[in-house]
């Protein structure tokens, strides 16, 4: 392709010599486009001129990567303490130290044995997350890879920047608005680093796609989709919607080329085409988890239009109501965390089941994630589209201002879809095939908070342009200097003054206005649920959080008004960088500080009496905890076994028969709970659930109510609830409880062997039959394919089984009969789970409709249970992204080279 220079006196003649330019991830520039200015800087004909050489790129990533790496340690300084982790309410210690997590096994597959009867969780994906959880081991997962996320997206973020051709300074500083975003930032301190991850895969999407012109369009086209790909399996849902994005982009770009339509949706055509099938290879593992775990075999997710309906108010719950858009300008003006101290706790209505309002059941509101973008981010990103509107004399090339006005736009179209059900647009998406399985609307806040990040760096740029590359003048005073440069400002740069101005006005008045409504936010708060004495406190945080924005707010809108005036130009210029990156790290870390919270794990997890019961030999039996209603001074327990079950039981291998979090229903799940469900008795002999944590005065309810006849519930252990020094809450045993471990002696062995079965291949007979009070599970089991006939003896309560050996995944069992029988292994059947007897392999039943088993002759038997699923998709996304590594190696080498 032929380099033309130029043309003298343009906006691509400027940006050409000060080498910087447009981004343009989209379709490959026909002939002209160059002169146009169209491209960008990195596309342009003097390479030389529009990146720096190699070794200043190299030197410029290591200062990034020493300078956001210092800022994280910052941050997060608490981890280098002994025992200190960080919380992560997804993915906590607890739960990856679970021996069902473990790796390098989990590549292989995993089966979460630790609640209900067990269930696939898929296999670990060659992705950074779990490579981090493999080579770091859980205490080390939980101490850095929230950091690690956070500075793998802002080293791809400073990629992106670097390969649009931007100043080094904007790079620098766009990297660190995408790190201390609070949208990326508290994510990831929930638990979530997938989600910066995801977000890091779509910037290094959109740097090989702005690549083309140096490396080639069908490198960079490939390189484009696997990064794409990478997103897709690190984010789930939200890869799956950066990709309508990146597809539009690509589209959108193609559409603006010269050329006939057909040229130009036939090129774009293709590059999408290629980017979704590198995308879905690379992906290949997770699509096939996320189709055999989140829609098949879900309840609500395989039905069409009338399931999605009923879906609605499911699917919508974390909607961003439109008066909380103010969070993305004010940080804690709804607050932080539900328990950030000190009047910090969230008060909005995000995660608020629909019609609390009116029937007050459910949840009023649920969030651990913010979404504050930065004043300074926010003000350039309003510059920039400001200075991509003007028709003349604008800082921005004509391609640029094409991407200017596409994120724009998606950042627009995002925050509409981010509103949900508080607004008419989400369900035109929600309508799509399938996205009714993408639950929370406010995940559309992420491509919003990418688009922000991205127009910052426009901004930036086009400030440089405006302000800092003019040539230095003597200062006399700054007030002479902005009456000077006022006089003769175009009425564009004038008009956007006026605006900044008025912004701060406005935001003063609504301050003034909002401090006035202390008795009104009083009331309303204690309305929702909150005392009012914390009522007090909250809205004091909130009034202080705007008054902390209106400072920020005065301070940004100032320093670019003097930029913008030239005030910094010429040798002036790094004070400028200096005091612009200043203010955006101090406003960004201080609204990301409350995020952070850290624990001391073995203070946390520390064992007690109950827990050391428990954990002795767990698979044996499971426990549950039975929903009753406490007494007011006993309120706190439900909420302290709930913080077991998600912690301590994991931790120790403690199997539970509940759900801590269950957001898609499994149709087994429902088919059993709702036959059996009602029945606690018969639901917790078929599970082989021996222990119950409650009361201990609720002995007598619990006998007289489940079983009235036999009355098989006695109390185990007595015992109560204490503080340690550290005030942790800790089991005390005793003998007047009032809490008690109760055991039920009519549970089931987790494995026996029964001489007498029946085959029901149907499965609403199998479960009438299993709630049926005439049906003895203890000595008759179900099949549900052909099985030799049983002994015609009188059927006999079946007899325990050996366990020899049991981790979640390898189960081995031995048993010794006079007669043929049908081994029953009370845990989930699934395909994937293979059993051998005596080293054979042999037919793996579907017993009692969830049940695995296995038939047996007379004899002694060794029987091993093994969960074996397919990896064959591992393989193809592992094989994926090593060609994309090799790939991107050979485009780095090779990427001083244009291409031809």
């Amino acid at each position: 392709m032929s380099k033309s220079p130029p043309r003298k006196g343009s906006n691509a003649g400027r940006s050409a010599r000060a080498g910087v330019g447009p981004t343009t991830p989209g379709a490959g520039p026909p002939p002209n486009a160059l002169e146009r200015g169209e491209v960008s800087g990195a596309a342009a004909g003097s390479a030389s001129a529009a990146l720096e050489a190699p070794r200043a790129g190299t030197r410029g990533f290591v200062w990034t990567l020493v300078l956001l790496g210092g800022l994280l340690a910052l941050l997060f300084s608490s981890v280098f303490q002994a025992n200190q982790v960080l919380f992560a309410n997804d993915g906590p210690l607890a739960a990856n130290a679970a021996a069902c997590r473990a790796f390098p096994a989990g590549f292989r597959g995993i089966w979460q044995d630790l609640n209900w009867l067990g269930g696939s969780g898929g296999s670990g994906f060659p992705d950074l997350t779990y490579l981090c959880l493999w080579l770091l081991q859980p205490v080390g997962f939980a101490k850095f890879y929230t950091p690690i996320t956070l500075l793998t997206l802002g080293l791809s973020a400073w990629l992106f920047f670097r390969r649009s051709g931007f100043r080094p300074a904007v790079c620098l500083l766009g990297s660190l608005a995408a790190m201390l975003n609070s949208d990326f930032f508290s994510y990831a301190c929930w638990g979530l680093g997938t989600l910066p991850l995801a977000v890091a895969a779509w910037f290094l999407t959109l740097a090989a796609l702005i690549s083309g012109p140096r490396v080639g369009w069908g490198r960079a086209t490939i390189l484009g989709g696997l990064a794409l790909g990478m997103a897709i399996m690190e984010g789930f849902d939200n890869g799956a919607i950066f990709s309508i994005y990146v597809a539009a982009y690509v589209m959108y770009q193609a559409w603006g080329e010269r050329g006939s339509s057909t040229r130009r949706l036939a090129w774009g055509a293709v590059r999408t085409a290629v980017i979704a099938v590198c995308a879905a290879v690379l992906a290949a593992q997770v699509l096939t988890t996320l189709i055999g775990t989140q829609i098949k075999g879900v309840v609500g997710m395989e039905e069409p239009q009338k399931s999605s309906r009923e879906r609605w108010d499911f699917a919508t719950q974390w909607s961003l109501p439109k008066v909380e858009t103010l969070g993305i300008l004010v940080p804690g003006l709804f607050g932080y965390r539900m328990d950030t101290p000190d009047g910090g706790n969230y008060w909005g209505a995000v995660g608020q089941t629909p019609g609390w309002e009116t029937h007050h059941q459910g949840i009023p509101r649920h969030s651990g994630a913010g979404f504050y973008g930065g004043i300074l981010v926010l003000l350039l990103a309003a510059w920039a589209i400001a200075q991509a509107l003007r028709k003349t004399d604008s800082p921005f090339t004509p391609g640029e201002r094409r991407t200017i006005r596409f994120w724009a736009w998606a950042a627009l179209i995002s925050l509409l879809f981010s509103f949900g059900r508080y607004a008419p647009f989400y369900q035109f998406v929600f309508a799509l095939p399938y996205f009714s399985t993408i639950r929370n609307p406010i995940k559309f806040l992420h491509p919003l908070s990418v688009a922000l990040v991205v127009l910052f760096g426009y901004g930036l740029q086009g400030l440089f342009r405006l302000g800092l590359e003019a040539p230095a003048e003597k200062l006399a005073s700054l007030r002479a200097h902005w009456k000077s440069w006022w006089a003769t400002a175009r009425p564009a740069d004038r008009r956007w003054t006026r605006l900044a101005l008025g912004w701060v006005i406005a935001s003063m008045v609504g301050g003034l206005i909002y401090a006035g409504s202390s008795s009104e936010m009083s009331h309303y708060l204690q309305g929702v649920g909150f005392q009012q004495e914390l009522a007090d406190t909250i809205f004091h945080a909130s009034l202080a959080a705007v008054g902390w924005y209106l400072l920020f707010l005065i301070v940004a809108v100032g320093l670019v008004a003097l930029v913008q005036c030239r005030a910094f130009a010429g040798p002036r210029a790094k004070w400028a960088l200096l005091l612009l990156g200043v203010v955006l790290v101090f406003d960004l870390m201080r609204a990301d500080a409350p995020w952070v919270v850290h624990y001391d794990y073995k203070e946390k997890l520390a064992t007690n009496p109950l827990f050391d019961l428990l954990r002795d030999r767990p698979y044996l039996r499971r426990v549950a905890v039975p929903n009753f209603e406490m007494p007011p001074q006993l309120a706190f327990f439900p909420n302290i076994v709930n913080q077991w079950e998600q912690h301590q039981f994991q931790y120790y291998n403690v199997q539970a028969l509940e759900f801590t979090q269950l957001p898609r229903v499994p149709r087994d799940y429902a088919a059993f709970n709702k036959a059996v469900g009602s029945q606690a008795a018969r639901l917790f002999e078929l599970t082989n659930t021996r222990y119950l944590l409650s009361l201990a005065g609720y002995l007598d309810v619990i006998n007289s109510t489940w079983d009235p006849q036999l009355r098989r519930f006695h109390v185990h252990t007595w015992f109560t609830l204490t503080n340690t020094l550290s005030g942790e809450i800790t089991v005390v045993t005793n003998t007047t409880g009032p809490f008690a471990l109760i055991e039920y002696g009519g549970a089931l062995p987790r494995a026996s062997l029964y001489s007498h079965w029946q085959v029901t291949t149907n499965d609403a007979e199998t479960l009438t039959n299993l709630a049926s009070p005439a049906f003895d599970p203890a000595r008759t089991v179900l099949v549900d394919q052909p099985t030799p006939a049983p002994p015609s003896l009188l059927p006999t309560n079946a007899t325990p089984v050996e366990f020899l050996h049991y981790t979640p995944k390898d189960i081995l069992l031995s048993t010794r009969s006079d007669r043929p029988g049908v081994l029953l292994l009370i845990d989930r059947f699934d395909p994937d789970w293979h059993v051998s007897v005596d080293g054979q392999p042999a037919p793996l039943l579907r017993c009692n409709f969830v049940n695995r088993g296995v038939f047996l002759t007379a004899g002694p038997h060794q029987v091993e249970f093994r969960y074996e699923p397919s990896i064959a998709m591992f393989y193809v996304s592992l094989g994926a992204v090593l060609g994309g590594l090799a790939l991107a190696g050979w485009v780095g080498l090779s990427s001083g080279k244009p291409a031809a």
